[in-house]
This record gives structure tokens, C-alpha cells and sequence, in this order.
């Protein structure tokens, strides 16, 4: 008998001993979980998931006016939970952190901060080139400065300088992602660019 009683006692310690190991499994994906939560404390699973499928694509889209209200309420409450994420970072934030932001800033028409967003990206990723939707973003800001917030009138460098940088994001993206889903937009954009700047024959083929 005592072989058999040495058998379950060890099978007992065998099973505690799993048990033991699956708490602390459990206790490490708690763990995680709420780190995740921590670092957007207020955005739900749901508002996550539908915040990974907004970029500057959606500019002007009637898919982000469908339900002005509701996109607007979350637009703001993102940028309100990554702008807490940077500051408790204290400099140590992944760079799509910084373009989400972008985009966010963007659809909420806040030029400014969606400007200094998109730099930071600029800054600290090295292929961002490869990024359409961040290019595409950053071309409507410079577009947007250009044709409509002059304080002043600008000079012709001024003038010549923000046209410069906005044609060319949108070129990039359409050199990287001929099929990007705002191809058409960019087109007439760049088409008006090249008209006010009498470059005719390159309105003529956009």
C-alpha cells in the first residue's frame, strides 16, 4: 500500500504543482492586461479596436461624418489618453504613437497639433517614407497652411516653400502606393498646386 500512497501523494504535489503554475499564468496576463490599461486608462477593447483603423485616409470622408458626434467623442477621448501615455513615457514612446496622434489631430481639423505630431514621427522614425498614410496626412496639413492659415500674406519664398513640401508628400505617396485608397484626391489637389503655380503642363497630367 505504500507504494500507492506514495503515488497520490505525489500525484497531489504534481497537480498543486500546476495549479501553482497555472495561477501565476493567470496572475501574469492580469498583469499584462492591466499595464495595457494603464497605458490608455480610458479607452475600452472596442474603442481600440475601432481607433486601429483610423488614419488620414479617412480626411474628409463620408465614412467619418456617418456618425459625426459619436467620432468626433472618441477622436477626442484618444487624443486625451495618448497625450497622458507621452507624458507618463517621459520620452520613451514608440513612434507610431506619435503618427496615430497625427491622424487624430488631423480628422479633428486641429492643424497645429497634428503638424507637431507628424514631426515628431518624422523625427524619430527613419522610414517614414514608407508610411502613405502618414505622408498622405502631412501633405494635407502643408496644403491646408498653405491655401488657407497665412497670418499674413506670405512671400513668394514662404509661398513656394509650403507648396514644395506639400506636392512632394503627395508625389511620395503616390510613387510608394499608386493604389492609395485617396489617390484621386491627390491628384486634384496636386493638379490646383500646379495651376497656382502656372506649371500648367504638370496640372494638365494629374
Amino acid at each position: 500500500m505504500k507504494p500507492c500512497g506514495a503515488s497520490l501523494a505525489a500525484a497531489a504535489a504534481a497537480a498543486r504543482s500546476l495549479g501553482a503554475v497555472g495561477d501565476e499564468e493567470k496572475k501574469m496576463a492580469t498583469r499584462e492586461a492591466s499595464a495595457a490599461q494603464e497605458d490608455f486608462p480610458e479607452l475600452t477593447a472596442p474603442e481600440r479596436d475601432r481607433l486601429a483603423g483610423v488614419d488620414s485616409s479617412l480626411f474628409g470622408s463620408p465614412r467619418l461624418h456617418e456618425d459625426g458626434a459619436r467620432t468626433k467623442a472618441l477622436l477626442l477621448k484618444a487624443i486625451r489618453c495618448y497625450d497622458a501615455y507621452i507624458l507618463k513615457a517621459e520620452g520613451k514612446v514608440e513612434p507610431e504613437v506619435f503618427c496615430q496622434l497625427g491622424h487624430f489631430n488631423l480628422l479633428l481639423e486641429d492643424y497645429p497639433k497634428a503638424l507637431s505630431a507628424y514631426q515628431r514621427y518624422y523625427s524619430l522614425q527613419s522610414d517614414y517614407w514608407k508610411n502613405a498614410a502618414f505622408l498622405y496626412g502631412l501633405g494635407l496639413v502643408y496644403f491646408h497652411y498653405n491655401a488657407f492659415q497665412w497670418p499674413v500674406q506670405p512671400t513668394s519664398s514662404e509661398a513656394h516653400s509650403g507648396q514644395r513640401r506639400a506636392i512632394k508628400a503627395f508625389q511620395e505617396v503616390l510613387y510608394i502606393e499608386p493604389s492609395f485608397s485617396r489617390a484621386k484626391e491627390i491628384h486634384l489637389r496636386l493638379g490646383l498646386m500646379f495651376k497656382v503655380n502656372t506649371d500648367f503642363e504638370s496640372s494638365l497630367k494629374m
